[in-house]
């Protein structure tokens, strides 16, 4: 009687772990997709979603070994009962669910040698063929009483309840060391104040050469081979300032941005997504670095996934969510681009922050992301009012030729319509320079990369502390994350682990 009770709750507790897995998942899954998968998305949670989909997998693998244990007594009565169908199933479900939290481990994980994001969906969708096998075949021989079979009053005796109680701790015990133990470590080498570093690009300083590299695998962008590209990382500070090295796959250098073309006498942004503010053609590459001074799940917290994950705020267009920080705590956001910023020498200083509130007449609603400010410096896109059908050029170059990246303010002249004598075909840059830096709080952060044969090599370079409101000190203990742009706007790799810094002593 006491292991039926335990393999009961035991059925139940998976089926449970089993359901909030599957819905999460397919929510990650989404933002990986743009699919007809799409419209399942009513269906699905949004929000903070990352704890809860680490718990389920936690759980399900802790549910695994005491199947074995407790199902072993109830084997031979189950075996009476089940026929070939039955066996046939479940043996489906022994090959499955393993092969499920095997592939979610090493995605945890980020181990490079296989696809296994691949591999896990294509996992889940066996045990969605398994469930709905499963399922049915029991509700044609119980039909209305499937959910008393599923549930009864002798499952709430004290020894079930102790039973499910000691998996609870157990699971959040795990859960809580696997948090704590998350992070990987990079050790940040100390400089001299006499030494030089040149904020260049190529990483040719001898010190670098010395400094550790940590080398993560990040996933789920557009465009990239197979969705990932490895990230090398490596650190090193003096007593001001820290610097950073990172260099990561992209076979493509992406530097188009938005182009406008002339098409049958009209200017039209060139697109496939931007309508959306999901472009992934027309977009240079970028990278971002998030900090904070805590190491949580989920972007430490700030990842919001869904169309509408914030209640009170509006909806987004392209279904996938938002960053925001609602724990009052700001994280940090370098943000650097190809075109934007590289040839200013700087990275975009911004931070996740609260919700921002909503502006009347605003198409674009952008959570908690939110620009550092700045005293001047900035770039612009060079159209009057944005329309998919036509837009009309803020500027026009003087001398009738641009390169189709950006255009400097002092190089072009306003618009006139006497002077748009451009052909079909021809391009121009969207991005307006109003000058060559930002200048303030927004231009803290130093930058500069190089593209060569398929990998771009970025330096940055930021004061320890800043004393800025919205920037996060660098000390040890601070984690930081990475994502990869490969001509999108917001497809982005990421990983699931933070990156502690430590700093080592001189």
């Amino acid at each position: 009687m006491e292991n039926q009770i335990k393999f009961k709750w035991l059925h139940l507790l998976c089926s449970l772990a089993v359901i909030v897995a599957l819905l999460t998942g397919f929510r990650f899954h989404l933002l990986n997709s743009s699919s007809t998968l799409m419209l399942l998305s009513p269906l699905l949670p949004q929000g903070q979603l990352h704890n809860w989909h680490l718990l389920a997998g936690i759980s399900i693998a802790v549910l695994i070994p005491l199947y074995a244990i407790f199902g072993r007594a109830n084997a031979k009565q189950r075996s009476s009962r089940a026929g070939t169908y039955h066996r046939i199933v479940h043996r489906l479900a022994y090959l499955l669910i393993p092969a499920i939290v095997l592939t979610g481990i090493m995605l945890w994980l980020g181990d490079p040698s296989l696809t296994w994001r691949q591999w896990h969906f294509y996992s889940v969708l066996g045990l969605l063929t398994y469930i709905l096998l499963h399922a049915y075949i029991y509700f044609l021989q119980l039909g209305k009483t499937l959910i008393s079979a599923l549930f009864s009053r002798y499952m709430f005796t004290p020894s079930g309840l102790i039973f499910v109680t000691l998996f609870g701790v157990c699971v959040t015990a795990i859960w809580a060391f696997t948090i704590h133990s998350a992070p990987h470590h990079l050790e940040v080498n100390k400089l001299t104040p006499q030494t030089l570093i040149a904020i260049d690009g190529k990483g040719l300083e001898p010190f670098w050469a010395q400094a550790p590299k940590l080398t993560i695998i990040t996933d789920g962008g557009a465009n990239f081979i197979d969705g990932q590209t490895p990230v090398s990382i490596q650190a090193v500070s003096n007593d001001t300032e820290s610097y950073f090295l990172f260099r990561w796959r992209d076979a493509t250098q992406s530097l188009d941005h938005l182009p406008l073309e002339k098409q049958q006498g009209k200017w039209q942004v060139q697109q496939q997504g931007f309508h959306e503010f999901d472009e992934q053609k027309f977009y240079e590459d970028k990278f971002a670095v998030m900090l904070s001074s805590s190491c949580g799940q989920g972007g430490d917290g700030t990842a919001h996934l869904g169309p509408k994950p914030l209640s009170h705020k509006p909806a987004n267009w392209h279904g996938k969510g938002y960053h925001a920080s609602v724990d009052g705590q700001v994280r940090d956001i370098w943000h650097w681009k190809a075109v934007r910023t590289n040839d200013m020498f700087q990275a975009d200083d911004n931070a996740f922050i609260s919700p921002l509130a909503v502006r009347k007449g605003e198409r674009r609603y952008t959570a908690g992301y939110h620009a550092d400010g700045k005293e001047s410096g900035a770039y612009v896109a060079n159209w009057q009012w944005y329309s998919k059908q036509q837009v009309l050029p803020k500027r026009l170059p003087i001398d009738g030729q641009s390169n189709h990246h950006l255009l400097a303010w002092f190089d072009s002249e306003p618009y006139q319509t006497n002077k748009d004598t451009y052909q079909d075909g021809t391009r121009l840059p969207s991005i307006l320079y109003r000058s060559n830096r930002f200048e303030g709080d927004r231009a803290d952060v130093r930058a500069r990369a190089e593209w060569h044969q398929g990998y771009w090599t970025l330096e940055l370079a930021r004061k320890h502390n800043t004393n800025s409101a919205l920037d996060v000190k660098l000390a040890t203990g601070t984690c930081l994350w990475v994502a990869a742009f490969d001509s999108s706007q917001i497809a982005h790799t990421r990983h699931q682990r933070p990156i502690k810094l430590s700093y080592a002593a001189l």
